[in-house]
């Protein structure tokens, strides 16, 4: 670069320099109004209704096949057994508990719960059992938390005893499964159909 570019280069700069400097002043002068971001489009009535859609059919769904906090109705439409337990327990228990449910023309539903989980969530969904068939351990939190009626007696705040009832006796380094009834159902059903089993039925063997 000559000596004369140089030059002229160094003017431009100058120039440049004082129109930034000028420009700089004028705003300071003149400040123009804050530019404001263009306003936000419509949402569209069609998005809306189809995000309320997604959200509202699934918990529609979900209500229809779960309808929530809505108790099984005993009486006429049968009472429920839930059997805590593995498939062979449930059946074995099952076959032993028919045959004294139709002997003794009495309305009863059977059902299988295989893990402490599933007994969470079936009365998370607002479903109830009227009498159930759990292990002694599960059977005690229950009792502690003063949620299980007495079997045999109206008795309040009885021992342990007096609302569990195992189906074998206990041994060594072995569950024992046993019978027991929630506040939460129909207690009288439920003694009624412990008190025939009690009386009636031949001892269960596992």
């Amino acid at each position: 670069m000559s000596y004369r570019d140089h030059l002229e280069a160094q003017k431009k700069y100058i120039q440049t320099k004082k129109e930034a400097r000028a420009l700089k002043e004028e705003r300071l002068r003149n400040p123009r109004p804050p530019k404001l971001d263009p306003p936000p489009a419509p949402t569209s009535k069609l998005l809306v209704l189809g995000v309320v859609l997604l959200v509202v059919l699934p918990l529609a769904t979900l209500a229809f096949l779960f309808p929530l906090n809505v108790p099984v109705k005993g009486s006429q439409e049968g009472l429920t057994v839930w059997i805590m337990g593995t498939e062979e327990e449930f059946m074995r228990i099952k076959n032993w508990l028919e045959p004294e449910i139709l002997a003794n023309d009495l309305e009863w539903i059977i059902e299988h719960v295989t893990s402490r989980q599933d007994l969470v969530d079936y009365l998370s969904l607002g479903l109830q059992a009227d009498l159930l068939v759990v292990e002694s351990n599960l059977a005690e939190e229950i009792y502690l938390n003063q949620a299980l009626a007495p079997l045999w007696s109206k008795r309040e705040n009885g021992p342990f005893e007096d609302s569990f009832w195992p189906m074998w006796e206990p041994q060594p380094f072995r569950k024992v499964l046993g019978w027991i009834i929630p506040r939460s159902g129909h207690m009288e059903e439920a003694r009624h159909l412990v008190t025939v089993l009690r009386q009636f039925a031949p001892p269960f063997r596992p």
